[in-house]
């Protein structure tokens, strides 16, 4: 999911930074002999700095490689904090440098990763008790190993329901975004969805490519209204909804662009191979009928069609163009096609 790749990516980029952060605060007493690290854990802290600058760079500017970056940083920093369970004897805390590092591969990397990098610390936390880098006892040793794999017990449930609410929450927005380009009543593209969908046509506003758009509205629809109720009228948008769709061959669209006219997208299509698909629509929605309360209802409609082909360098120009076309029809007599210019 994009929405979670996101978040894990700007995880990644405060893990560096504080990376980073304890680089720096680590270098400097060091460097003015405050700390003994020695001049091995000095290099490998200068090597780590380094390379937390560098994936640092990489994670901010190239969005899309976070997680080869992740592995880098991580493989990096596992290896920094084992380096330092043999060089820093001094410092009797080390091995808790594992802990911040499992749970950020957990939230970042995945489940299966952050198991590897705890293995990984026992097996180091064990070969450095052994040849006496650490000295702690039997209880402290069990304690480290039992609280790393709680914290990793912890981490795995954790993800997991952040997973799950992750993916909701995107879900809701998927559908959240769905509905507000689509019509309540008819299910179709709603006038901002039909205007999006001709922008990704704009390209074709030129003379060798190309697109048409309709525009319909229903013959003496607020006489259904008045007659028959705002119920009825309802039913006969969704009837003519779905006429319209059977009628428009993919990869054409539908929408319903406010009261009880609808707008057609014709990819591809000039008006001369417009025309004969408008008077498709028009004959089916002639022939369709609509239940009225035991009575039977039929409904004309008037078309209105321009072509991105002509003169019209906008899409506004070409919505306007229609809307004028479908008036021309309406002033002609209406249940019939007129097209833009052709007067």
């Amino acid at each position: 999911m994009e929405e979670t790749a996101g978040l894990r990516r700007r995880f990644l980029i405060i893990v560096i930074l504080c990376g980073l952060l304890w680089g720096g605060l680590m270098q400097i007493p060091a460097s003015l002999g405050w700390v003994p690290l020695g001049p091995e854990q000095t290099r490998n802290n200068l090597l780590f700095v380094a390379m937390s600058g560098a994936t640092l760079l990489v994670a901010w500017r190239r969005p899309s490689s976070f997680l080869p970056v992740a592995v880098v940083y991580f493989a990096g920093a596992i290896l920094y904090a084992s380096a330092a369970q043999f060089l820093v004897v001094e410092d009797q805390l080390r091995m808790l440098l594992f802990f911040p590092l499992v749970g950020a591969i957990f939230l970042i990397i995945g489940r299966a990763a952050a198991w590897i990098a705890i293995l990984v610390a026992i097996g180091v936390f064990a070969a450095a008790s052994a040849d006496g880098s650490i000295r702690v006892s039997p209880l402290a040793a069990s304690t480290f190993v039992i609280t790393l794999c709680i914290i990793g017990l912890f981490f795995q449930a954790f993800s997991h329901q952040t997973t799950r609410a992750l993916t909701m929450i995107s879900r809701q927005n998927l559908a959240l975004d769905a509905a507000a380009k689509q019509d309540h009543l008819t299910r179709l593209l709603n006038l901002r969805a039909f205007r999006e969908a001709m922008q990704a046509h704009a390209g074709d506003l030129r003379p060798d490519g190309g697109f048409s758009v309709a525009f319909v509205d229903v013959d003496h629809f607020k006489a259904i209204n008045d007659r028959y109720g705002h119920a009825i009228g309802d039913a006969v948008l969704v009837a003519l909804a779905r006429t319209l769709e059977a009628a428009v061959r993919a990869p054409g669209e539908v929408a319903r662009i406010g009261g009880e006219e609808f707008a057609i997208l014709l990819p591809g299509a000039d008006l001369a191979e417009a025309a004969p698909a408008a008077e498709r629509m028009r004959a089916a929605v002639a022939a369709m009928q609509v239940d009225a309360g035991g009575a039977t209802l039929s409904v004309t409609v008037s078309i209105g069609l321009a072509a991105s082909r002509s003169s019209f360098d906008t899409i506004d120009a070409l919505l306007q163009a229609a809307d004028a076309a479908m008036y021309e029809a309406k002033r002609g007599g209406r249940n019939r096609v007129a097209l833009a210019g052709a007067g």
